[in-house]
């Protein structure tokens, strides 16, 4: 009885994990020191799966795409605990989306970004000329969109589209 309650707790321990689960990425990149270490995946699907925390892309984006690809997952102090990682769309005219998603902090000391309240109750960060930034449950997302046709309001009001996706 003991051993089958032991198991039980590990098996729930380790469905419960807090940290990057590694298993289907691949390490491209490790610092010197190994405080720092660089992952890819080989889908998105895979790439989010693997991060201790929820992720939720945007559907509707300002411009036609084929979807996202991950560009990477950054494991900050090398034990999974601090993972960023980064998604980009883009079209065939250069328009992309970069958006990266971390649980650190951001520091705006050598800006001044405007703090907005989204409809959908959420507070976000904008920086000029293209960056949004938005934190859901102690993640934060950080918007970059590059649209060379569009102007400094344009681009603001599509962050803001996008941005107002996210849901609990």
């Amino acid at each position: 009885m003991k051993k089958f309650l032991l198991a039980g707790s590990l098996l729930m321990l380790a469905g419960c994990s807090n940290s990057l689960d590694t298993s289907q990425l691949t390490e491209s990149k490790e610092s010197e020191d190994g405080f720092i270490k660089f992952y890819s995946a080989p889908s998105v699907d895979v790439a989010i799966d693997a991060l201790p925390y929820e992720v939720n892309l945007p559907e509707k984006l300002p411009f036609k795409t084929v979807g996202f690809k991950s560009l990477g997952i950054t494991d900050i102090g090398g034990k999974g605990q601090n993972p960023d990682a980064q998604f980009m769309a883009s079209d065939k005219k250069d328009n992309n989306l970069l958006l990266s998603t971390t649980t650190g902090n951001i520091d705006y000391s050598d800006s001044n970004p405007e703090e907005i309240t989204l409809n959908n109750g959420y507070q976000a960060q904008y920086t000029l000329p293209n960056q949004l930034d938005v934190i859901v449950k102690d993640v934060t997302y950080s918007y970059t969109l590059n649209m060379s046709e569009l102007n400094e309001n344009e681009l603001k009001d599509e962050l803001l589209k996008l941005a107002e996706q996210l849901a609990e």
